[in-house]
Order: C-alpha cells, then structure tokens, then sequence
C-alpha cells in the first residue's frame, strides 16, 4: 500500500523545480490522507509528528515559486489515466461538474465575495461570505462501489480582477466548467460531461460547439432542462423562396407528458443501487434562441415525478443518457466527503494587500481590488490565491489516492477489526475507513518500508525518537 502512495507521489518529480518543495508536497499529501481532525495545517504537523518548528516552512511552501498549478494539476490527471479503473457508459467516461460554496469571514482573503445561502435552515442568514468553487471529477470504480474521483477545484468567481492581472479573460461560471471539462478529458479521451440543469444556457452550448471544432467527439454534454423548457421542429424543407427558416414549429417539452403519453417506453435499468422501471420519451429538437441547437430530449415518466434530460449526442441511446444522469449525485457524495473527512476547504491564507472586506459594499459597485496598483501587493495578492487554490488541488489528490487505494484493496481488510461500524461493509470500504486504517498502521508500514523515498522524507520531517521519549518521561 506505501509502495503504491510512494509509486503515484513520485510522479510529480518533474513538476517541482526544487526538491525541498517537492518533499513538502509529499508531506502534505500523506498528512492530508490520514488527517484526524480539519484544522488546517496543523493537522499535518499534529497527524505526522512533524516538528513543530517546521510549520512557517510549511506555510511558506503554498506561496513558493517553486510550484504551478497546471503542471501539477496535468500530471494528477496523467495519473489517473494510468492507474483508475474508470467506470464507462456507452464506451466512453465519464465525467461530473458542479458548483460548491465554502464561507469564508476573513477579511484580507482574496476572491471572497456575497453569496446566497442555499440551505433550507431557517436559522441562517440569507446570504455568506465566501469562495465559489467549480469542480470537475470523473467516475472510477466497479458494479460495486463507484466514486467521484475529484480532478480539479478551483474558483470561479470572484477572480475577474486577478484574471487581469495575469493576462487571462474573465468567464462565466459556466463557461469555465465547460473548458475544465475538456481540458481533463484532453488526457482522460472520449467523455461524457454530466451536469445540472443550472448549466444548459446559450452560451455553454456555444462554447461546447467552439471546442468541439477543435476536438471532434471528445467531450458530450449530458444535463437536465427545466419544466419550462421549449424547443423546435426542424425546419421544413426550404423552397427558395424568402429567407431560410431556422427553426420550426415551438415545442412545450412538458406538454408532451401529456400529449404523448402512449409513446412512453419501458425498461428496466440500474440506477442508484438498484433496479428500477423507467418510462421515458426520447425525441430530437432545436434549442436555444438565435443557436437552435440539435439535441435529444429524454422525458422520464414515474409516479414521483417527470424529469427532462438533454444530450447533445443524438446517437446515444436514451437508457445510457438515464443511467448517466443517474451518477450525477456522486459529485454531491464527493464534496461531503472531501470537506467532512479530508478537510478540503479548511485552508485560511490571507494576504494584507487585499482590501479590507466591506459587508456593505453596494450590488454593482467596482471591484475593491481594482484600487491595488502596486505591483508587489499584487504580486502577493495572486500568491494568496495559488496557496488556497494549491491546498484544494492537494485534497483532492489525497482524496483520489485514498479512492484508488479502497478500490485496489476491496475485501483484503476487514473494517470491524478497527473501526466500528453499523452495518459492516465486506467489499470496498469507504474513504473515512481507508483514513482510519491509515491512521493506525502508516507508520507500521513506515518502519517495515524504512528505504522508500516516501518514508525518508517524511521521517526527516518528524520530532526524533529520542525527543519524543523526553517529552513522554516530562509529561
């Protein structure tokens, strides 16, 4: 299992242009991986028996030139084209995109911005403060146990003046999902994108349409459309004369629940754990004003409710556009478990030379960052961004891992041994029950594998044995 860790770890060699950056990036990802607690950095010092004297190098390193987010991030997704066994609908991937909200109060912290909060609780605020994220994971696993393997996490709003600074355009949360989307599937192949309803706009289908005339057939978009929803006929056959009609007659998707009800079809299809029967509509129409795109409409018929989902690949099959639209929720299960269990957005960098926050700073007013001028607190304000976006990538390469290691060791360790659970599972287990099993046989293995660059790295790190014995005999 240490051979494994030590095996992807080393990988990522190449991306660091010093070796003390790339030993703390080992550190972090080990001490990420059998976190006890989600106190931000200090976990890793506490989890690891690090020396407590290393924590400013530790803190400097997330600010470090040493390091690049893509590089990073390409060689993560390499990896995971390697080593994960994808799970694949229609012989393709597939990936998940969606959309999280972290509060975040500190004042000096860059992109924190207003945000409505979507809980259903009463007793809290309308609106946070906070960092919007848009992440992208693709499906790994087997019939099973399927996980939402996370590829990238970064935010996307709130950045625009940053954007600038660096000579990068300012885009839209949804576009910008779109182009993470094709740029993980670059390395991962054929796929399909899976999101929510929130994502089928106008301008994602032309960006989707303006990246897949550069890479035919690369990446299809599976979503899901409002009740609301009206599309359009084909037009008729053109007879010279007048303009070309672009489209035909509208269509109330939601009407044709009604109208064409004895067209429904009925199969029987493995969704959310189980098998379930399934009445669907499949047919193909133009959406989309002024694009009138050609997609295919899958209406599904139960007696809980009526669901309409879009693809833009109109050669494949309705029942593979259900079930794939049926993973959907594993993007959910991921943020709970990479917030909950890894700790994935407990960071809290912060730099002086952002403005402070103003909680009462009017809708539609310029952006604070746009009186920064100086190009040193500049420079410092970007940093504070690459350390919080850094920290997330991480986590989510520590989660990956941990999602591979349950799947490479399912039904080899028996969870009840050392972690009690309600109802015990005897397959793969869970990322919470691979941390816990790493918390108590890590260093074991540490000990047994002491000439891994892994493990000397991380014990060059640790307080000595000796001191550790003084401090007991003290205590």
């Amino acid at each position: 299992m240490l051979t494994f860790i030590s095996e992807i770890l080393l990988s990522f060699y190449a991306c660091f242009s010093r070796t003390a950056s790339f030993e703390w990036f080992v550190t972090i990802i080990v001490g990420l991986m059998i976190r006890s607690d989600c106190l931000g950095l200090t976990s890793i010092i506490r989890d690891l028996a690090l020396m407590p004297s290393l924590y400013p190098s530790l803190e400097h390193f997330f600010r470090a030139s040493s390091w690049e987010w893509d590089s990073i991030f390409y060689t993560w997704v390499k990896t995971v084209a390697a080593q994960a066994p994808f799970r694949k609908i229609a012989g393709r991937k597939v990936l998940l995109g969606d959309g999280t909200k972290r509060a975040a109060d500190g004042k000096y912290m860059p992109c924190v911005k207003k945000m409505v909060q979507e809980s259903e609780s009463a007793s809290k605020k309308e609106f946070i403060y906070g960092h919007f994220f848009g992440a992208v994971g693709v499906l790994i696993g087997n019939t099973i146990k399927t996980f939402c393997l996370p590829l990238s996490i970064q935010i996307h709003d709130g950045d625009g003046v940053i954007n600038k600074w660096e000579g990068d355009e300012s885009v839209s949360h949804v576009v910008q999902m779109l182009r993470d989307g094709f740029r993980a599937a670059a390395f991962l192949g054929h796929s399909l994108f899976v999101l929510d309803r929130y994502f089928l706009t106008v301008p994602m289908l032309m960006e989707w349409k303006k990246e897949s005339a550069q890479h035919p057939g690369l990446v299809h978009i599976i979503t899901r459309a409002k009740k609301n929803c009206t599309a359009y006929e084909k037009p008729d056959e053109y007879k010279g004369r007048g303009r070309r009609p672009l489209h035909g007659t509208s269509v109330h998707i939601q009407d044709l629940f009604k109208t064409c009800r004895p067209l429904f079809r009925e199969a029987k299809l493995f969704m959310y754990g189980d098998e379930k029967q399934v009445r669907y509509l499949s047919r193909v129409y133009l959406w989309g004003q002024k694009l009138y795109q050609p997609l295919r409409f899958v209406l599904i018929n139960d007696d809980e409710k009526q669901v309409i989902l879009v693809s833009t690949d109109l050669t494949m099959s309705a029942e593979d556009i259900i079930v794939a639209y049926a993973y959907r929720a594993k993007i959910e299960t991921m943020f709970k478990v990479f917030k909950q269990q890894f700790g994935g957005l407990c960071y809290h960098f912060w730099t002086k030379a952002v403005p402070k926050l103003n909680r009462y700073r009017k809708k539609g007013s310029p952006d604070p960052l746009l009186q920064v001028t100086d190009t040193k607190e500049k420079e410092r304000i970007i940093k504070a961004l690459k350390a919080t976006e850094g920290y997330v990538l991480f986590a989510s390469i520590a989660m990956g891992i941990t999602q591979m290691l349950c799947l490479n060791y399912k039904g080899m360790i028996r969870v009840s041994s050392y972690r009690y659970l309600r109802t015990e599972s005897r397959q793969v287990m869970s990322e919470a029950s691979m941390m816990k099993y790493l918390q108590i046989h890590l260093f074991r293995f540490m000990a047994e594998q002491d000439r891994l660059t892994i493990t000397k790295i991380i014990s060059s790190k640790q307080i000595p044995a000796r001191q550790v014995e003084i401090d007991l005999l003290i205590s």
